[in-house]
């Protein structure tokens, strides 16, 4: 028979080991921060929560770009500061991005209305992006800011503000609970577990494929002019290299932080700092002249 300290003691363990019930609350620390992104506390409303799965709105805010009239989504805010490119999240999630759907629907054919960035058309691209057939309540838009040409370029860029309703699986370990699956749309479960690893693999290659054209421009640069850029500054190489040996303008790194360039008449060295953001860590991406 058990003594009461062997039932204390069980009762104990039960507690520890049983499943806590997923909250809101819970749940929406998990969304916050799930496979590296940082959103704000009210980026993130809860609707529902069912056993340890949860349907939440998100705001979430895109950059797009506009090139020979058709406007593209191009990158998503994961935090204070930090923008992520839509074309590498879609390299390592083996996704596709949205095509040609939003480019020319009826309803904006022969009018005013045919290449601008409506809130229709803002709608369409992040339905696309999210496989949300409209109309839908699962993709709204909260607010369209057009700022005219992005730094460095000529294509038209604006801002979208948009609430979009995502499900999500979570599982609780040691650190709490935390989001393992997301579901959007009429796609599958898609697991987030590794995104950002991958993701960091993609960079450091788009990372290594940007330096080496640096480092071709620069040659080609030293062939016609004798010498290299003589810089401590990236700004001041690509200002030297584009467009005649530089076609595009390449002034961040997947990273979102600017190239470091250091060069002499002889010499050049090119560096990103890598996921850390640290100079002279092991994971900086370098490439010098031989």
């Amino acid at each position: 028979m058990l003594n009461p300290s062997h039932l204390v003691y069980l009762s104990c363990l039960w507690l520890v080991l049983a499943p806590a019930d997923l909250s809101s609350s819970q749940a929406r620390k998990a969304i916050q921060t799930t496979a590296g992104i940082s959103l704000p506390k009210d980026a993130v409303r809860v609707q529902r929560v069912d056993g340890t799965e949860a349907s939440a709105e998100l705001e979430l805010v895109f950059r797009v770009t506009q090139h020979d009239e058709r406007w593209r989504l191009s990158e998503v805010r994961t935090g204070q500061d930090r923008w992520e490119r839509l074309d590498l999240i879609a390299q390592a999630t083996k996704a596709e991005l949205p095509g040609d759907e939003c480019d020319a629907p009826s309803q904006f054919a022969l009018t005013a209305e045919s290449t601008a960035l409506t809130t229709k058309r803002a709608r369409c691209l992040v339905a696309g992006l999210f496989g949300v057939s409209l109309p839908s309540d699962d993709v709204r838009i909260r607010e369209v800011s057009p700022f005219g040409f992005s730094f460095g370029a000529s294509d038209a860029s604006a801002l979208i503000v948009a609430l979009v309703r995502l499900d999500f699986r979570l599982t609780r370990d040691n650190g709490g609970w935390r989001v393992t699956d997301m579901k959007s749309g009429n796609r599958d479960w898609v697991s987030v577990t590794g995104i950002s690893a991958s993701l960091d693999q993609f960079k450091r290659s788009t990372a290594a494929n940007e330096l080496s054209l640096l480092a071709q421009a620069l040659d080609n640069y030293r062939r016609d002019r004798g010498s290299y850029v003589v810089s401590d500054k990236e700004s001041v190489l690509i200002d030297h290299l584009s467009p005649r040996y530089l076609m595009p303008v390449i002034r961040l790194d997947p990273w979102s932080r600017p190239y470091q360039y250091d060069g002499d008449q002889a010499r050049f060295s090119l560096r990103s700092l890598g996921p850390d953001g640290k100079p002279n860590t092991p994971d900086d991406i370098t490439v010098s002249n031989p």
